[in-house]
């Protein structure tokens, strides 16, 4: 038994060293998941955003007011190209992916660098233009991109993900 106790904390060191020194050495963010031009978002259930906003924020399959997700989760913001008076229900129907941007220095909530994954949509009837910015706040994980299982986490439940071949 104390055998095991000595040699763990030396284990723990070896492994955390070699953690370290597997990472990105000038601190930048891994390479993006892929979520590729083409790909479709389907709406699955009507969702508001409220009049004057611009934007609502999805997370673990729940629908928020802007700023009131939690920092340590994935999450994602759909927004709108401008607010109105009587908010902006957004209806079921399938959205495809025209563009995608990674930017790994963004700023996110409370003004903090994250890496976004920004997905332009397009309404397949109305080809009106919409954006879903997909992250992981830096205070959860150090600063990378989700994954799209991860962006299917935080929009399930108000749309599905079909990522392109």
């Amino acid at each position: 038994m104390y055998r095991i106790l000595i040699s763990f904390p030396v284990l723990l060191s070896v492994a955390l060293a070699a953690c370290q020194s597997a990472g990105n050495k000038d601190g930048a963010a891994p390479p993006p998941q892929t979520v590729d031009p083409g790909s479709t978002v389907i709406v699955t259930k009507d969702f508001l955003i409220p009049s004057g906003d611009s934007a609502v924020d999805f997370q673990n399959a729940g629908l928020y007011p802007q700023g009131m997700i939690r920092a340590e989760y994935p999450f994602c913001r759909f927004n709108v190209p401008a607010p109105t008076a009587g908010g902006q229900v957004i209806h079921t129907g399938k959205y495809t992916v025209g563009n995608v941007d990674y930017d790994e220095k963004d700023v996110g909530p409370g003004g903090i660098d994250v890496s976004v994954t920004k997905i332009q949509l397009q309404g397949a009837g109305s080809g009106v233009g919409y954006h879903l910015d997909c992250m992981l706040p830096i205070v959860a994980h150090g600063a990378r991109f989700v994954t799209p299982d991860e962006i299917e986490g935080a929009v399930g439940g108000y749309m599905d993900i079909k990522v392109a071949p």
